[in-house]
């Protein structure tokens, strides 16, 4: 018996020992991490001067103005350059979602999703938007709007407040995180607007750039569509629907298989990366695509939250993420949201690999 406790008091001892070493192990790495973190996120800039509030209306004709701004699934590259003169407009435009179907949308630059803002941690985004609804009444009445940008740190009382038709808001804001972030208007009710269409996505690129380097970007937004058809054959949002969780469409980047008819064309062997954004309002998206794993995932966009060898992305509505995976040989590769009834819906496009497998990356 002597013995036997001998034995289990070396056991506790080395037991605690080695726990003393694990926890000493595991506070140094999260120091380090900490001390990371500080030097990626020190400087931010929080907050802005008020934000002016005009009913001089913009002069431009463009709906939407900026070099820092793309149309998905393109993304150009970032514009190197520390301040961003912006300009998104709010325009009630008719747009088709499907075949016979089409709607009098409230719109972010007259597209549905809006312009997707481009820009690096520390920038500032000098951003004009007039409300246009004025001078669309044919297409829908007038209606006041508003923007919230998920990727600013500013008083949203003062920044996102609502703007007239035919007045101007201008405000600055700097991005502090880098990330895939998405923006809407916040006017109420706010599901009523974004189902009608006012949503779009920003990208933060990190100060010092990814850690990878990928071949090819593409801006995937997911978004939702709530219609119901009227006797007259037309067709218009449908508020209940949206209360009841009940899609008529689940899109990426705004129209239904759009990527099946059109597929979007990589190399075999590239490193694709994906900016992903579910805009809602109401549903989750599981993004997968068949044939690949996700070597990268950044949750939120910001790779200080990377996952490895991810086969599903969860994103809940307003929710943003990075994937980055290479398709390993030429073929077709279909990404889907893995949920199923959404892929009935629209949610569905294809990947195009062509050329001969190249070694991976």
């Amino acid at each position: 018996m002597t013995r036997c406790n001998c034995t289990n008091r070396h056991l506790w001892v080395l037991l605690g020992i080695t726990g003393l070493a694990l926890s000493l192990w595991v506070l140094t790495g999260c120091n380090r991490d900490a001390h990371a973190s500080k030097a990626t996120y020190e400087n931010q800039i929080l907050g802005s001067p008020k934000a002016t509030l005009s009913m001089a209306p913009s002069t431009s004709r463009l709906p939407f103005d900026g070099p820092a701004l793309s149309l998905a699934p393109d993304v150009k590259p970032l514009v190197k350059a520390r301040e961003h003169q912006v300009r998104i407009d709010c325009m009630h435009s008719m747009i088709q979602v499907d075949d016979g179907v089409s709607f009098a949308a409230w719109t972010f630059g007259g597209t549905l999703p809006g312009p997707v803002l481009r820009v690096k941690q520390g920038d500032n985004v000098h951003f004009t938007m007039t409300n246009r609804s004025d001078k669309t009444m044919a297409v829908s009445p007038p209606s006041p709007h508003s923007i919230d940008f998920h990727a600013a740190m500013i008083n949203p009382h003062d920044k996102y407040q609502e703007v007239v038709p035919g007045a101007t808001i201008q405000f600055d804001w700097t991005a502090n995180y880098p990330g895939v972030f998405m923006y809407h208007c916040g006017s109420p009710a706010i599901l009523q607007h974004m189902i009608y269409g006012m949503v779009g996505m920003t990208i933060v690129e990190p100060k010092d750039g990814y850690p990878t380097e990928a071949d090819k970007e593409f801006a995937i937004i997911q978004n939702e569509y709530y219609l119901t058809k009227l006797d007259d054959g037309t067709w218009t949002t449908d508020m209940q629907a949206a209360l009841d969780k009940n899609a008529t469409y689940v899109c990426f980047n705004g129209k239904p298989r759009q990527y099946v008819n059109n597929p979007l064309k990589v190399k075999a062997g590239e490193r694709i990366r994906l900016f992903l954004s579910n805009v809602g309002p109401c549903g989750t998206s599981s993004f997968h695509v068949v044939g690949t794993l996700f070597d990268r995932v950044w949750f939120d966009g910001n790779p200080d939250n990377e996952m490895r060898g991810m086969q599903t992305v969860l994103l809940g509505a307003s929710s943003g993420a990075i994937v980055e995976f290479v398709l390993p040989e030429e073929g077709t590769y279909p990404f889907v949201d893995h949920e199923f009834a959404d892929v009935e819906k629209g949610a569905v496009g294809l990947f195009v690999a062509e050329g001969q497998a190249l070694a991976s990356k």
